[in-house]
């Protein structure tokens, strides 16, 4: 039988353990093991930090759009219109589920799973100059839970409250500690401008072209025709090491197209750059053209 004073001092331990687990880290992850990349990482393994800047790239969409709002069910949105939207967090790609700091800073998950905190980049901002705040995250969380397509109300289903601590704080309380998942979860949350979206109607899918944060914004929309994204010079977040090596192209396009075979035949007239082949019958005989 041990002694007394060990046990104590074994107890002492796990309780100093779970309170080191609720320091704010710069990443966070599924099972709270050490993430890939230390806090003064500079890029990602899988990235060119320093791949040139410039250039378009052309791709293909197919049927049409009519709504610049992905989070809503009204509507088709465009393609790609998720890359005008910053969120609290990215996923690096070459460990299981690990989450670094974008809009935030610091993450802090609590020892038992019941809560996290995300503490912000105070240098965060929309387009517009607007500086990103707590108030942003909790109007975009409510709002989404609220007035978004259904799959946010399942999605954010275990969080129970969302508090903004400060400006550049905020906390999610959950409603019990067995989603393992759910703060890397919340840090997917993308941040909408509350300014914004204060005197529209979030409910409406349209053309107007939305305020974003992200690397690339709307430049020119032909409804139901075609889109284009030209890169934000100026973004905030460009030299993150989470970005660093990302977003290279200067404009992106997507047109669209009524199905497949016409789609096949404006690649081969060299009308956009990328088509992903998935039928064995065109490997073979469709492509006899100049490369």
């Amino acid at each position: 039988m041990k002694p007394i004073r060990t046990l104590l001092l074994q107890a002492s331990g796990l309780l100093f353990a779970g309170l080191a687990c609720a320091a704010p880290q710069h990443a966070v992850t599924l099972y709270n093991e050490p993430p890939k990349y230390p806090a003064d990482f500079k890029h990602f393994d899988y990235v060119n930090p320093d791949a040139p800047k410039g250039g378009i790239f052309r791709q293909a969409g197919f049927g049409g759009f009519d709504s610049l709002n992905p989070f809503i069910s009204k509507g088709v949105p465009a393609d790609d219109i998720g890359m005008i939207y910053d969120t609290l967090a990215k996923q690096g790609l070459d460990e299981p589920f690990t989450e670094y700091g974008l809009i935030a800073r610091l993450i802090e998950k609590a020892p038992d799973n019941g809560w996290v905190r995300f503490y912000l980049r105070p240098e965060a901002r929309f387009h517009d100059g607007h500086p990103i705040r707590a108030e942003d995250v909790v109007f975009s969380f409510q709002m989404l839970t609220k007035d978004g397509a259904p799959m946010y109300r399942g999605y954010y289903s275990d969080v129970e409250e969302v508090v903004a601590e400060g400006p550049l704080t905020v906390l999610f309380k959950f409603k019990h500690t067995n989603n393992r998942e759910l703060p890397l979860i919340l840090g997917q949350l993308p941040v909408l401008p509350k300014h914004w979206w204060a005197d529209r109607d979030f409910n409406k899918g349209n053309l107007e072209i939305p305020l974003g944060s992200g690397p690339y914004k709307v430049g020119e929309v032909k409804a139901g025709r075609s889109v284009r994204y030209e890169r934000v010079k100026d973004y905030w977040g460009k030299d993150l090491p989470v970005n660093r090596g990302f977003y290279n192209f200067d404009v992106m396009t997507t047109d669209y197209y009524r199905d497949n075979t016409v789609a096949l035949e404006a690649l081969k007239a060299g009308q956009f750059d990328y088509w992903l082949e998935m039928t064995a019958k065109n490997w073979a005989n469709a492509y006899n053209i100049p490369a």
